[in-house]
């Protein structure tokens, strides 16, 4: 395998998924009352990862309904045929990450923010790096995903943005830019 495609870690808002299901979440739940902006910033005061567990209570996701990234999913299922072994490690919750990773039925495990840490940029590079010290592929799409990415032996660049696509121009990458 090129790189070491023996493990995938996937990032799910923007990669996997076309949103971001943190802030579609938010923005749900702002609609059902204009006083629940307030609760929203309350729970941001009380740090990231207890907002986004708070949004995942209250708001309720449909796994089928999501936008997903088809290209690049059909990429995974190849990846897994051929034996690899694919991990879903997102920012988002993991209630909403067992959701997805229930339905799609690709993973081979799920790492996700609960309560203490929001699993995004270095926090995210720490864990990976610490589970699959052999190496891993790595499949993101934002800035925040470049501290992983340094850490991972293959980057997989999924719809980034120009701003990621500038800051790895010189790093040997694969790249999955589906026509959205």
């Amino acid at each position: 395998m090129e790189g070491n495609e023996k493990i995938i870690c996937v990032d799910l808002d923007g990669t996997l998924i076309k949103n971001d299901l943190s802030w579609d979440s938010a923005e749900k739940f702002a609609k059902r009352n204009f006083f629940n902006i307030f609760r929203l910033v309350f729970w941001y005061f009380r740090g990231i990862p207890y907002l986004k567990y708070k949004l995942a209570e209250e708001v309720e996701i449909d796994p089928s309904a999501l936008p997903y990234n088809f290209e690049f999913l059909s990429y995974l299922i190849q990846k897994k045929s051929e034996g690899s072994k694919i991990y879903l490690a997102t920012g988002s919750t993991e209630k909403y990450a067992k959701q997805v990773a229930d339905y799609l039925q690709i993973f081979d495990g799920v790492f996700a923010s609960d309560l203490q840490t929001n699993l995004v940029g270095k926090n995210k590079a720490q864990k990976l790096t610490k589970l699959f010290s052999e190496g891993f592929a790595y499949a993101g799409n934002s800035t925040d995903d470049l501290h992983i990415w340094k850490k991972a032996s293959k980057k997989i660049l999924v719809n980034p943005s120009e701003s990621v696509q500038k800051a790895m121009r010189f790093v040997p990458h694969t790249l999955i830019n589906p026509k959205i």
